[in-house]
């Protein structure tokens, strides 16, 4: 059988880097999932235009509307329980199996000015950030121009660049600096960013999370 360069055929990856483990998953889901979520977020984003998070558009309110396409959110939640199932056993760590999620939103570079970028989203801008109430974040790249625009990971004074593939995911421990690589606003304009992320916690730390978010 011949190799065809143009279909990608990768699956799952994990390594080890300054004693953090990171977990890559490819060709996750269906271009008709895909679109459903980008509606689903984009019509989110269309009733509440929330900017919080520098100027890149973060769904606040997505977990808590009523969602249309229910079936692609199973889909899509059954893919996230399979892939940290993955994680645990690709790190041998069994407890990881009984993490909750914590939380979910998608975050939206789309429409910022090139003023905004080079003064807030460029790389260098020093963005990188960490969530220290969770232990593992899941970012899934849901649309994106081009596989450079994917998550910096920071740690040690050292720095890698891990590739945002279109349609495949990131698993990286939360207390782990990082920060998305943006694309420049004139890229954007024609094809944007756009990533769902998922923090989980372990269920000793779930109450106390929420009594943080309520109180």
């Amino acid at each position: 059988m011949t190799h065809d360069p143009w279909i990608d055929n990768r699956t799952i990856t994990h390594w080890s880097f300054c004693g953090n483990e990171l977990y890559r998953a490819y060709n996750l889901l269906s271009d008709y999932d895909r679109e459903n979520l980008l509606w689903e977020i984009d019509d989110e984003l269309k009733q509440h235009d929330d900017k919080w998070d520098r100027c890149t558009e973060v769904t606040n309110y997505l977990v808590s509307r009523k969602l249309i396409h229910m079936q692609t959110w199973r889909s899509f939640f059954k893919l996230v329980k399979k892939h940290l199932y993955n994680y645990s056993n690709e790190v041998g760590d069994p407890e990881i199996k009984k993490f909750k999620v914590a939380s979910c939103w998608a975050k939206r570079m789309k429409g910022v000015t090139q003023k905004l970028y080079d003064r807030q989203l460029y790389i260098n801008y020093g963005n990188t950030h960490k969530h220290e109430h969770f232990d593992l974040g899941m970012i899934y790249y849901l649309k994106n121009p081009s596989r450079i625009y994917g998550t910096l990971i920071e740690n040690d004074d050292r720095e890698i660049i891990i590739p945002g593939d279109e349609n495949s995911l990131l698993i990286h421990q939360s207390n782990v600096n990082h920060q998305p690589v943006n694309p420049e606003p004139l890229v954007a304009k024609d094809y944007y960013r756009c990533v769902l992320v998922v923090d989980f916690i372990a269920p000793y730390k779930l109450k106390y999370y929420r009594s943080l978010n309520n109180g």
